[in-house]
C-alpha cells in the first residue's frame, strides 16, 4: 500500500470518528453556506495562505448523520478568523438577548366585546326583556320628575296659611278702642317719667315717639293735632316711686354680743322742706329723720312745713343678731317734684321694746298731720321714753337720677356728720311708675291689658312695613321681619309698661297675648315667638323666686291673668299644630328660609311644653309631643288623600307608581330634613311616625290593584292585533310591565324607608309593605313561565339572524352571543329589581335559575348542532378558518360568562340552584373546550418542524439561539389568538399550546435513533426550561402550577433518563420496585413468599421457608415452583451469582426451607440501593420456565446490617409477590431505544418475561 493511499484511508477514519463522536469537523463554515455580503466583505484566501490545521473533508463513505449535520451548520455563528500567531486572547461570544414575547400583552381599555350591537332580534318579540329591564330607569325618570317639581315648588315662596284652610282669626280693634288707645299713648310720651336709661337705651326723642305712633295708628294729620292737644291738656299723672330694700352688708356692730338688730327708716326729703336756723352750724352734716327735733341749747326749734301726709315715711322689720341683713321689702311713695325730691334712708339699731321704730309704726297710720316738725316731735319724743336706738348710717339719693328702667345697686351708708364714723352698705331696687286719679295703686289690670293692644298695633305695623318693603324690592323673598322692633317703639312700649306700674313678667304676658293674637291672624316669625316665649319663662322664673323669697308671700299672678295667659297658651300651640299638619306645603324642604321657620317652631312647642306657666295655667293639657305626634299622623294621611284625589288618564297601576315615588320623595327629604328637626328639638321620632302612616295606606292600594291583575290573568305579555292601510290584520306582541313597576317602586320605597333600624321605635309593628312580594307572587309565577318561553324564541331568532360583528379593538364574536348573553342578563335585572334575590322564595329561584340555564344550554347546543351538521368534529375544523373557530368559542365562553352571573352569594346555600348552575357552567365548559380544540391541532405540524430544527441544530449553536424560530412562531401564533379570544379562553388556548409543545418535545426526544449526537437531550432539556419562561410570560401568561403540570414533569423525568446512563436507569429501576414492594398489600393476588434473611460474620444468609397462594402455571391447576435468588446492582456486588432452591412439584403452597449464602461485605450491605431481589417460576420440561412473581428485600434494613433492626433476627418475613404491569414504563422505553447497549437490550428482555398476562 503507497504512502497517499494510507493517507486517504486515515483521513476518512478520522472524520467518521469526529461525526461519531458529535463534534463539528470544520473550524468555519465552507464559503457557501455564508452570505452574499459575507463573501464580498471577507476575501477568498488560497490554501497556500491559510494558517493553522488544514479543514477535513469527509470522504464519500462517511454516514448519513454527518451529511445531515452539516446542513444544519448553516444556522450556526461564523467564527471570525485570527491570525496566526497571535498572543490576543479572543473575546468571549456574546449571548443574545432573549427576544421580547409580546403575545401575554393586551391593552386594558379594550372592551372585548361590542354590546351596542344590534341584530333586529328584539324586534321579533316586541322587545319583551328589554321592556322589564327598563324598569329602573323608568322609576329613575319618575323620581327626577318629582325632584323637578320639590325643585320648582322651592323657587316660589311658600303659599299664605289662609290658602291652605288655615283659620284666620282677625286681631283689629274697633274704632273706638283704636281712637282710645291712641289718646292714652299721646298721653303717655307726652307725661313720660324716669331719666335715661344706660348704654343708651329706650333714648328715641318724644317728636320720633309721636310720628311713629302716627304712623303706627294710621292716624290722619288733622286727627293727629286734636290728640296731641288734648294730650298736653289734661292732668299729669302722680308720679310713684317703688323702693325695694333688698339688704344689707358689713353694719357696724352696736350690741355687746358683737352683732346688731338692724332695721331701715326711709322717706322722701321734699325740695320745699327750709333749712335749720343753725346752718351755718350744721354745714357738712347729712339731714337725718332725727336731726330737726334734737334739743339744742335748751332751746327746741319748731320748723312750720305745712300739709305733710304721714305715709312719707316706712320702716322695714327687725332682723335681729345680724349684720347681712336680708329684707326684701317693698315701699312706694307718691312723689311731687321728681326733678327735686331725695330719698332719704336711715339704719338703726333696735335696742328695746319702745323706740323709734315702734312710733314710725303707729305713726305710718296717721293720716293729715299737721308739720313735719310736730310729725318728727312725736317720734322723738316716743323714742325718749326708753333708751335711744343706735345709727348704724343713712343714704340720700335724688330722684331725678333713677331711670326709667329702674336700678337695682349698692349704696355706701353715709355718716350724719364727719364725727360720726359708720360702715357698711345696702341694696336698693328702685323705680318709677305713674297713677291716674282714681286709681289704686295694686290694680293696673286695664294698664296690662293695654299694654296688650299697644304691642299689637305696634308688632302688625313692623310686620306691614316687613311685607310691603319685601313686595317693593325686586330680590325679595317675602315679608322677612328681623324680630326687632324700632327704637321708637321700643321706647314707647317701655314708658307705658312704667307708667302702668306693670312688672317685668306682666309685660311679657302682654306681648306674648299680642303676639299670639297677631299670629292668628298674620303668621308672625317663630323666630320672634321663641323669644318672647324665653323672655316670659324668664320673668315667671324671676318673680317665682322674688315671691318664694319674699317676706310676703303672694301668688305669681293673678287669677285674671292666669286665665288669659292659658287662652294664649291653647290658641298658640293649636296654631302651631295646625302648622305642623300642613309643614310640607308651609315649610318645603328646599326653602332657604323655611327649615329655619320649621326649627324654631318647634322650639316655641318645646319652649311651651317645658315652661312653668304653661303648666300652671293648663294642667289638664295633653302633653305636647303626643299633640305633635297626632298633628303628624293625620297630616301625613290628608296629603296622601290629596295626592291620591288628582285624577289622571293614565292606565291602571301607572298613578299607583307616581304616587309611590312621590311618597318616596317625601320620605327621604323627611328623613334628611324633617327628622333631625323633629328628633332634636321634641325627640318626636318624625320618620317613624310618618312611614307608619303611609305604610297603612300605600299598602290597601297595593294589594287592591294586584288582586284586580290577578282577577284578569295578568301573564307579563299580550298579543294586540292591529290593521294596516289596506285591512290586513297583524298580531303585535308587547311586554306589560306595571305590576313590576309597582313591586319595583314598592321596594325602593322600603329600602328608603328602612336606612337605620334605630329610626323606628321598638315598639312599632313591623312595616306592612315588607310582605309586598308575597302578594305579588302569583304574578312571578306566571311571569318566570312565559319568561322561559320567550327566552328560548330569542335564542333561536338570535341564531338566525348571527353576524359576525367586526372592530379594531374586541375579540371575534357574532351578534347571537351579544343576544344570548343581554337575555340572561335582563331576566337576572329583573328579578333583582323586583326583590325575588333577598325576597323570593326557593321555588320561585329555581324557577329562573332553570330558565336561565335553559337559554344558555340551548343556545350551546344550537351551536354544537350546526357545526356536527357540517363536519366540524369529525374533520377537526378543516372548513373554518381559525378566526371563525375563535369566534364560535368566544360566543361560548361569552354566553358561559353571562351565565356564571347567577352563581352568586344569593344561592350560596341552597345546593340544589348551586348543583343546577354549575351543571350547565360544565356543560358550556365542554362545548367550549370541544370547539377549541381545532385551535392546537393546526399549531401541530409547524411545531413539529420547529422543535426538529431545535433538537438537530448544531452543537456549536446556544440553545436561546437554536430557540428563536420557535419562540417566534409560538409569539406569532398566540398573539393572534390573544388578540381574537376572550381572556378566558386564550388561557384555555395557551394551556393547549403549552401541551402540544410538551408533546412534540416528548415525541422529538424518544425519536432519533442511536445516531442522536451527544447534546441532543440535554438542548432540549435547556429548551424545555425555556419554553416554560415562555408561556409563563412574567407571570401574564399560564401560571407556573400549570406550567409544571404533570405532563411536564413525565417529560422532565424522560429527560432525566435519557441522560442517564444505563447502570443508572437500573439502579432507579431497582428503586422504584423496593417502593412498589413497599405499597403492596397482603393478601397479593400472586401469592407470598416466607423468607429469613440475616448478616453473620462476612456472609449473607438466606432462608427460603415456603410460598404460599402461588398462581397456577401449569394445566393442572398446580405449578412446580422453584425460586431465584439474587444480590443487586452488579456494581455493588459484582462477584455473586445467581442461586436456585429445588422444585417443588405439584403445589400451590411450597415448602424449600433452604438457606443459601453469599459472601460480601457489609459494607456493600449497607448501601441505600443493595436488594435482594427473588424471583419465583414455574419450571416446565418442553418450554420455557413460567414466571410466577418476584420480592425484593432492602439489604440496609435486614438484622445484621442494620443496628436498628428488629430484636429477633430469627423471626421470618412474608412479603407479597408482584408481577410487572405497565409495559409503557418510561425506564423500559428508553432502555429499549438504546439498541447498541448490550446491557440495556439484555435487561429489557429479561423484563419482558415478568409482565403480568392482560
Amino acid at each position: 500500500m503507497s504512502f497517499f493511499t494510507s493517507l486517504g484511508q486515515y483521513v476518512a477514519g478520522v472524520a467518521d470518528s469526529v461525526a461519531g463522536l458529535a463534534l463539528s469537523p470544520r473550524r468555519a463554515p465552507p464559503p457557501r453556506h455564508r452570505s452574499a455580503d459575507e463573501s464580498q466583505q471577507q476575501p477568498q484566501q488560497s490554501p497556500a495562505t491559510m494558517r493553522g490545521f488544514p479543514r477535513v473533508l469527509p470522504t464519500e463513505g462517511a454516514s448519513a448523520l454527518s451529511a445531515r449535520r452539516r446542513t444544519l451548520d448553516c444556522l450556526a455563528p461564523a467564527a471570525t478568523p485570527r491570525r496566526g500567531g497571535s498572543l490576543r486572547v479572543p473575546r468571549p461570544q456574546q449571548v443574545p438577548e432573549k427576544p421580547t414575547m409580546a403575545f401575554c400583552k393586551r391593552r386594558l381599555s379594550w372592551p372585548e366585546v361590542d354590546n351596542s350591537v344590534n341584530s333586529g332580534v328584539q324586534e321579533t318579540d316586541g322587545s319583551y326583556f328589554e321592556s322589564f329591564t327598563a324598569l329602573s330607569w323608568r322609576q329613575e325618570n319618575r323620581r327626577l320628575a318629582a325632584l323637578r317639581l320639590v325643585e320648582a315648588r322651592a323657587e316660589r315662596p311658600p303659599p299664605a296659611p289662609q290658602d291652605l284652610g288655615l283659620p284666620s282669626v282677625s286681631a283689629q280693634l274697633s274704632h273706638k278702642e283704636h281712637e282710645h288707645l291712641y289718646n292714652e299713648v299721646l298721653y303717655c310720651i307726652e307725661n313720660a317719667v324716669g331719666a335715661p336709661a344706660p348704654d343708651g337705651q329706650f333714648a328715641s326723642y318724644k317728636e320720633e315717639m309721636i310720628e311713629y305712633a302716627r304712623r303706627a295708628f294710621r292716624v290722619p294729620p288733622d286727627v293727629h293735632m286734636r290728640a296731641l292737644r288734648a294730650a298736653g291738656s289734661e292732668r299729669p299723672p302722680t308720679v310713684v316711686l317703688g323702693c325695694a330694700v333688698i339688704e344689707a352688708d358689713g353694719l357696724e356692730a352696736k350690741d355687746a354680743n358683737g352683732f346688731s338688730d338692724p332695721y331701715c327708716m326711709l322717706g322722701i326729703q321734699p325740695a320745699s322742706l327750709p333749712a335749720s336756723p343753725r346752718a351755718s352750724e350744721d354745714e357738712g352734716r347729712k339731714h337725718g329723720f332725727r336731726l330737726s327735733f334734737k334739743r339744742r341749747d335748751g332751746r327746741q326749734q319748731r320748723d312750720s312745713l305745712g300739709r305733710l301726709p304721714a305715709r312719707y315715711i316706712r320702716a322695714t322689720s327687725v332682723r335681729p343678731h345680724t349684720l347681712s341683713p336680708k329684707w326684701n321689702e317693698t315701699f312706694k311713695f307718691d312723689i311731687d317734684d321728681i326733678s327735686s325730691d331725695v330719698l332719704h334712708l336711715d339704719i338703726w339699731d333696735h335696742d328695746d321694746e319702745s323706740s323709734v321704730l315702734d312710733a314710725v309704726s303707729r305713726l305710718n297710720e296717721v293720716r293729715g298731720v299737721r308739720g313735719l316738725g310736730r310729725f318728727f316731735k312725736q317720734v322723738c319724743q316716743s323714742a325718749r321714753q326708753g333708751s335711744q336706738d343706735d345709727f348704724l348710717g343713712c343714704v340720700n339719693i335724688p330722684l331725678r337720677e333713677i331711670p326709667s328702667t329702674g336700678v337695682e345697686a349698692w349704696y355706701k351708708l353715709d355718716a350724719r356728720s364727719q364725727r360720726s364714723s359708720v360702715q357698711g352698705r345696702i341694696r336698693l331696687r328702685l323705680w318709677l311708675s305713674a297713677r291716674e286719679a282714681g286709681r289704686h295703686d295694686d290694680d293696673n289690670w286695664q294698664q296690662v291689658r293695654q299694654h296688650e293692644r299697644l304691642f299689637a298695633v305696634l308688632l302688625s305695623h313692623e310686620v306691614d312695613m316687613a311685607m310691603s318693603g319685601a313686595a317693593g324690592g325686586a330680590e325679595s323673598e317675602g315679608g322677612e321681619w328681623e324680630g326687632e322692633l324700632c327704637v321708637a317703639a321700643q321706647t314707647m312700649l317701655h314708658q307705658h309698661a312704667v307708667q302702668g306700674d306693670m312688672s317685668l313678667l306682666q309685660a311679657a304676658i302682654a306681648r306674648f297675648a299680642a303676639a299670639c293674637k297677631l299670629n292668628s291672624e298674620v303668621p308672625v316669625d317663630p323666630k320672634y315667638m321663641h323669644k318672647l316665649l324665653m323672655e316670659l319663662e324668664k320673668e315667671w322664673n324671676a318673680s317665682a323666686s322674688l315671691s318664694a323669697g319674699g317676706s310676703e308671700a303672694s301668688a305669681v299672678t293673678t287669677r285674671d291673668e292666669e286665665r288669659w295667659l292659658s287662652g294664649c297658651f291653647c290658641e298658640y300651640v293649636e296654631r302651631a299644630l295646625h302648622q305642623l299638619r300642613l309643614h310640607r306645603d308651609l315649610y318645603p324642604v328646599l326653602h332657604h328660609l323655611s327649615l329655619t321657620r320649621l326649627e324654631f317652631l318647634l322650639r316655641c312647642l318645646n319652649q311651651v311644653s317645658q315652661m312653668k306657666a304653661f303648666w300652671r295655667c293648663c294642667p289638664f293639657n295633653n302633653e305636647i309631643r303626643s299633640e305633635i305626634v297626632s298633628a303628624l299622623r293625620k297630616g301625613t294621611a290628608e296629603w296622601y288623600e290629596a295626592l291620591c284625589a288628582q285624577d289622571t288618564d293614565s292606565e291602571r297601576g301607572e298613578d299607583l307608581v307616581n304616587l309611590i315615588t312621590l311618597v318616596q320623595i317625601d320620605l327621604q327629604q323627611g328623613l334628611t330634613y324633617y327628622h333631625p328637626l323633629f328628633e332634636t328639638t321634641n325627640n318626636v321620632p318624625y320618620f317613624s311616625v310618618v312611614f307608619t302612616q303611609i305604610d297603612k295606606m300605600v299598602s290597601e292600594d297595593v294589594r287592591q290593584c294586584v288582586e284586580l291583575w290577578v282577577a284578569e290573568g295578568w301573564c307579563g305579555v299580550a298579543e294586540e292585533e292591529i290593521f294596516d292601510e289596506h285591512g290586513n290584520g297583524m298580531c303585535i306582541v308587547s311586554a306589560k310591565t306595571l305590576p313590576f313597576e309597582v313591586l319595583a317602586a314598592v321596594r325602593e320605597l322600603c329600602s328608603a324607608a328602612s336606612p337605620s333600624p334605630t329610626l323606628h321605635a321598638a315598639h312599632d309593628p313591623p312595616p306592612q309593605l315588607v310582605e309586598a312580594y308575597q302578594w305579588f307572587e302569583p304574578l312571578i309565577d306566571r311571569w318566570l313561565a312565559v319568561t322561559k318561553t320567550m327566552a328560548l324564541q330569542r335564542v333561536r331568532a338570535s341564531v338566525e339572524l348571527d353576524r359576525a360583528v367586526e372592530g379594531e379593538q374586541i375579540v371575534k364574536h357574532s351578534t347571537s352571543s351579544v343576544d344570548t348573553a343581554a337575555c340572561l342578563y335582563h331576566m337576572r335585572m329583573v328579578w333583582r329589581a323586583i326583590g325575588g334575590a333577598e325576597e323570593g322564595t326557593v321555588g320561585g329561584g329555581l324557577r329562573l335559575l332553570e330558565a336561565a340555564c335553559a337559554t344558555a344550554l340551548h343556545y350551546a347546543d344550537l351551536v354544537h348542532g350546526a357545526l356536527a351538521d357540517q363536519g366540524y368534529y369529525e374533520n377537526h375544523g378543516q372548513n373554518k378558518s381559525t378566526e371563525e373557530i375563535c369566534t364560535i368559542v368566544n360566543n361560548l365562553e361569552y354566553v358561559r360568562r353571562s351565565l356564571c352571573e347567577y352563581d352568586d352569594d344569593h344561592i350560596a346555600n341552597d345546593e340544589n340552584a348551586r348543583q343546577l348552575v354549575r351543571g350547565a357552567l360544565g356543560t358550556l365548559d365542554s362545548r367550549a373546550t370541544r370547539a377549541a380544540a381545532p385551535l392546537a391541532a393546526r399549531a401541530r405540524p409547524p411545531l413539529r418542524k420547529a422543535v426538529f430544527h431545535l433538537a438537530w441544530s448544531p452543537d456549536t449553536l446556544p440553545t436561546p439561539q437554536a430557540i428563536t424560530p420557535l419562540l417566534e412562531f409560538l409569539d406569532q401564533h398566540l398573539s393572534s389568538l390573544n388578540t381574537w379570544l376572550l381572556p378566558r379562553v386564550f388561557i384555555r388556548a395557551l394551556a393547549g399550546c403549552w401541551s402540544a409543545v410538551l408533546k412534540e418535545v416528548s415525541a422529538q426526544a424518544d425519536a432519533g435513533g442511536a445516531e442522536k449526537p451527544r447534546v441532543y437531550h440535554h438542548r432540549l432539556r435547556e429548551a424545555l426550561d425555556l419554553l416554560a419562561e415562555f408561556f409563563h410570560a412574567e407571570g401574564k401568561g399560564l401560571p407556573m402550577t400549570e406550567v409544571h403540570n404533570a405532563e411536564w414533569l413525565r417529560l422532565e423525568q424522560r429527560m432525566q433518563y435519557h441522560q442517564a446512563p444505563t447502570e443508572e436507569l437500573l439502579e432507579r429501576w431497582l428503586a422504584d420496585r423496593l417502593m412498589e414492594q413497599t405499597r403492596t398489600p397482603m393478601p397479593s393476588p400472586y401469592g407470598s413468599i416466607l423468607v429469613r434473611v440475616y448478616f453473620n460474620h462476612d456472609s449473607l444468609c438466606v432462608e427460603v421457608l415456603s410460598a404460599r397462594d402461588v398462581i397456577p402455571l401449569d394445566p393442572n391447576g398446580l405449578s412446580d415452583p422453584f425460586v431465584v435468588l439474587e444480590l443487586l446492582p452488579k456494581r455493588l456486588f459484582p462477584k455473586t451469582h445467581e442461586q436456585i432452591t429445588n422444585v417443588q412439584k405439584k403445589t400451590l403452597n411450597p415448602i424449600w426451607d433452604e438457606c443459601f449464602e453469599f459472601g460480601v461485605s457489609l459494607e456493600a450491605c449497607r448501601s441505600p440501593q443493595a436488594t435482594l431481589a427473588m424471583s419465583v417460576w414455574d419450571k416446565d420440561v418442553l418450554t420455557a420456565d413460567d414466571f410466577a412473581g418476584e420480592a425484593f428485600i432492602s439489604l440496609s434494613r435486614v438484622p445484621g446490617v442494620n443496628c436498628h433492626a428488629a430484636p429477633d433476627p430469627l423471626r421470618p418475613i412474608e412479603l407479597p409477590l408482584m408481577q410487572l404491569h405497565d409495559r409503557n414504563h418510561p425506564i423500559l422505553q428508553i432502555l429499549e431505544s438504546r439498541t447498541t447497549d448490550k446491557l440495556a437490550i439484555d435487561f429489557v428482555k429479561k423484563q419482558r418475561l415478568r409482565f403480568a398476562e392482560q
